[in-house]
């Protein structure tokens, strides 16, 4: 009795330990959604954490993930794990491969050669929390509609070299609006001024552009905002001027936003500079009429003491904006405010080391 009792339970723990060995389990997220080159590229990371105790080898494994078909083409990995390709430390492994489907479909493909035990899958979830990242894969933005990327459960498993399959959890998709279609975008400068052009091939649910600027020293603050077509298949066009800039080099990108919120950035390929004036200027106060704010503006090609001063129709000076103060040679704006003026004609006058010139400007109330 007592031989077949303890026979039962070597059986038992014999079952409960394989089964043990058995149970491996492991999380595979995308994340990290990017679009760029101009809104034609889509981009997105893989990544897979293993969850049970055990350390359990990678195989043959496959990742399948499905989108609305005719959305997504011509996959490309921009990033491989090295543990899992050609070159690998352990030699397990052949090259990763991606691989598109006609149906809608995207594959990365992990080859177990053979060659060694196969590298274990990490448990350490890493900064982002979703474990090692397995591959980058870039498509091609082929229509502009709700994508619907996410996993395809049936097709997707994480081997180990023997063919067991680990028991996946699968999270993560996407499905916003793609954003429009930038064709093209430069800037031409003009003295102190920028003009900022672009086009777009389509449009869908494009509430507008919010033009953004950023000097080399500086962070990026908005310029304007352009609105856009909200939905279009045709080529549209759209301009911005981007005036009164002091001397420096300046980055500038395109915020395209939807009318749900949602926004892509669109980078200018190339800096702006901006350089010192050719000619001293001093340039007509805007706007002109004003109530009870305007802006004086001047070019100074030249490192000078600067006055700035603004006197009334009898001749007396009623305010001095720049008082004798030492400029470097820049494009300069300075605001004067007239609410405790009276509505009448008045003149201000710029003068440096070696120029004097005045203009009218009129308040009205």
């Amino acid at each position: 009795m007592s031989k077949s009792i303890l026979s039962i339970s070597v059986i038992l723990l014999f079952l409960f330990s394989g089964s043990l060995r058995s149970q491996n389990n492991v999380t595979n997220t995308i994340a990290n959604f990017d679009i760029t080159e101009n809104g034609t590229k889509f981009n997105f990371d893989i990544f897979t954490l293993r969850t049970s105790a055990p350390d359990f080898r990678m195989g043959n494994s496959s990742y399948f993930l499905r989108f609305v078909t005719g959305t997504f083409a011509n996959p490309v990995l921009t990033y491989v794990n090295p543990k899992y390709t050609v070159g690998s430390v352990t030699s397990s492994y052949n090259e990763m491969q991606p691989f598109g489907y006609s149906s809608g479909k995207v594959a990365i493909q992990l080859y177990y050669n053979s060659g060694g035990p196969g590298d274990v899958v990490s448990n350490d979830p890493g900064v982002q929390g979703f474990g090692e990242k397995i591959a980058s894969v870039k498509l091609d933005i082929i229509a502009l509609n709700l994508p619907d990327l996410r996993w395809d459960n049936l097709n997707t498993a994480v081997v180990n070299p023997q063919n067991e399959s680990a028991i996946s959890t699968n999270n993560g998709f996407f499905n916003s609006t793609l954003p429009v279609e930038l064709s093209s975008f430069s800037a031409v400068s003009n003295g102190n001024s920028v003009k900022l052009s672009w086009s777009t091939s389509s449009e869908e649910n494009n509430a507008g552009f919010e033009v953004q600027r950023k000097s080399t020293a500086g962070d990026w603050i908005k310029a304007g905002y352009v609105q856009g077509s909200g939905n279009s298949s045709d080529l549209k066009n759209y301009t911005y001027n981007d005036n009164q800039l002091p001397t420096g080099s300046y980055s500038y990108r395109l915020k395209q936003l939807d009318f749900n919120g949602n926004y892509e950035f669109h980078n200018l390929s190339t800096e702006i500079e901006i350089g010192i004036p050719k000619d001293f200027a001093l340039n007509q106060n805007f706007p002109n009429p004003f109530n009870p704010s305007t802006v004086i503006s001047f070019d100074l090609p030249y490192d000078s003491r600067v006055s700035l001063s603004v006197y009334d129709i009898s001749g007396r000076r009623i305010s001095m904006l720049i008082d004798n103060e030492l400029k470097q040679a820049n494009y300069y704006s300075v605001s004067m405010n007239g609410s405790s003026l009276s509505s009448g004609v008045y003149f201000y006058e710029l003068r440096t080391d070696k120029e004097v010139q005045t203009k009218k400007m009129t308040l009205v109330k």
